[in-house]
């Protein structure tokens, strides 16, 4: 009998010692850096969906998902089929271009890019008529419409990259704060609901975020979209960009200053100016359909299960692409082998501590760099309802800069999550900082971004602007030659003697701790007052009461 109740006395101080942030220290930089060596190396060949390596990329997430301790969060499974639909297009060597000024060419990869997601084995411009429509808009809420009183049909719409308040004085739109406006996505998505035929966008390297061979590798690549019932026979028939050089070329031609055409589109009144140009080109394409795969483990809830506090990290990159000085092969450490061994992390140590009130998921998606694929159809064939999904917490691109003083946050001020972090950051000794480079449109751009759309507050942050050992200044300088010259390029590699990892095992370790907090609450973080997204939120959540 004594030996029976020393037993139960040991068994109980154990479970006193799961405490809500016990397994903390369970993050080690030793399993971080083991993940990113892994994912990152050259026999994955970038992890591209529905490529030869996905079968071993996935099974790797899902047999450490399963060795922590993980339930299946898929009807028994680790993976949850997404359709997609590949399509390779073979651009004309020329988009030719009749202006009042004669004819210009541009070469294909140099001066222009060109794609479909159409499911037509040829898609083609044929003297289609040139219509300059500022930055592509349609927003009542700032009254504005660069498409008003042009009926578009069969036309190919030319369009500035991000949104007017770019580079402005003035609170127009949001300043240099770019809104889903200003995402190239939209604005091919809001020519083709204006019956276009094809719509370019003009690069800019300052708007877009990153340089022209960013665009450029991705040209004549293998893309990626979710599976469609009509083909995509709704979008235009060629979406594209081309180079402010030729864009400027191409002004010129047809009789303005590409600074004129500028100051035109900037103005909330500005109206399409068909430009009494023609354009004319050909993709041909190819189509194959087939199964990709998002890796989702969960933690079950004690007291409330059916609510949950879910963890992103995609695993995907560019695959085998145009080679940089001999080397084809994107390897993603930093985008996104770095953001998986966080999340895997983070798990571990929920699995070392008290098991949470609520739910805790964790999604390896698919399919972001091809446009978010995976976390859209999570979304859409979720696990938890989205009004019983109590916030997203995401990280996308960390450099292994050591640690950081700062905790940035992308999407800074759009909800009551900054708080949530701010409360862990503060107790680890960091600051909060907004987002250096909000013209970049980052928070619309990774995984969150499908779970914001249908209300769910989300938060992406990491350390990003002061690493301890360099500064501000110096680390800022790093940045911007990381997206200059690592960034969707074969040399986002993982070389253990050039990286320090403690940054992103605080990081690991900070939103945990957030987590916790979240799952073992009654509270349900909101949006803030102002924010596009609130008014979603609150009506799922008073239809679910």
């Amino acid at each position: 009998m004594r030996r029976f109740i020393s037993v139960c006395f040991g068994l109980l101080f154990l479970v006193s010692c799961q405490t809500k942030y016990s397994g903390e220290k369970a993050i080690t930089y030793q399993n971080i850096e083991k993940h990113i060596a892994e994912l990152s190396g050259d026999q994955y060949k970038g992890r591209k969906p529905m490529s030869d390596t996905e079968e071993i990329t996935i099974n790797y997430i899902a047999g450490q998902m399963q060795e922590i301790g993980l339930e299946p969060a898929c009807n028994g499974s680790y993976f949850q089929e997404v359709p997609l639909l590949s399509v390779f297009s073979d651009m004309s060597e020329t988009l030719n271009f009749d202006t009042p000024k004669g004819k210009l060419q541009l070469r294909k990869m140099e001066d222009y890019v060109s794609f479909t997601r159409r499911m037509d084995s040829i898609c083609s411009l044929d003297v289609s008529e040139l219509v300059f429509a500022g930055f592509g808009i349609t927003a009542p809420e700032y009254g504005r419409d660069d498409f008003q009183g042009m009926d578009l049909t069969g036309k190919t719409v030319l369009v500035f990259v991000n949104d007017p308040g770019y580079g402005t004085s003035e609170a127009y739109f949001k300043g240099n704060t770019m809104t889903y406006y200003g995402r190239w996505t939209y604005k091919f998505e809001e020519a083709a609901r204006r019956g276009a035929r094809a719509c370019l966008i003009v690069h800019e390297t300052g708007p877009a975020g990153y340089p022209w061979s960013v665009v450029r590798n991705n040209g004549e690549t293998t893309k990626l979209y979710l599976q469609d019932e009509n083909g995509y026979q709704d979008r235009c028939a060629l979406e594209g960009w081309i180079t402010k050089e030729s864009a400027e070329k191409l002004f010129a031609d047809c009789g303005l200053t590409f600074d004129q055409a500028k100051q035109m589109a900037l103005k909330p009144d500005f109206r399409p100016i068909s430009l009494k140009a023609t354009v004319s080109g050909t993709l041909r394409n190819k189509f194959s359909e087939n199964l990709s795969h998002n890796v989702c483990g969960f933690i079950r809830g004690s007291k409330y299960p059916d609510e949950v506090v879910v963890y992103l990290a995609h695993w995907d990159h560019l695959g085998i692409g145009t080679p940089v000085r001999n080397d084809s092969i994107y390897n993603g450490a930093t985008d996104n082998a770095s953001a998986v061994s966080w999340m895997l992390e983070i798990a571990r140590a929920f699995k070392h501590s008290a098991v949470p009130e609520r739910s805790v998921l964790f999604v390896s998606v698919t399919g972001e760099e091809s446009g978010l694929l995976g976390s859209e159809f999570y979304v859409n064939n979720p696990f938890f309802p989205m009004n019983k999904t109590v916030a997203c917490i995401n990280t996308d691109v960390n450099l292994f800069l050591g640690k950081y003083r700062d905790v940035t946050i992308t999407g800074f001020g759009q909800s009551e999550l900054d708080e949530w972090v701010r409360e862990e950051a503060e107790k680890a000794g960091r600051y909060i900082a907004a987002d250096p480079n909000p013209e970049n449109g980052m928070y619309f751009r990774s995984d969150q971004f499908p779970f914001v759309k249908e209300g769910v507050p989300a938060i992406f942050c990491k350390g990003y602007v002061e690493a301890e050992k360099y500064g501000k200044k110096e680390t800022m300088n790093l940045i911007d030659n990381y997206w200059k010259e690592v960034y969707h390029t074969p040399f986002d590699e993982y070389h253990s003697e050039m990286a320090d990892l403690s940054g992103l095992v605080e990081d690991a370790r900070l939103m945990f701790r957030v987590g916790c907090n979240l799952a073992n609450t009654r509270a349900w973080p909101g949006w803030n007052a102002g924010s596009e997204f609130k008014a979603v939120r609150d009506r799922s959540l008073n239809f679910s009461r």
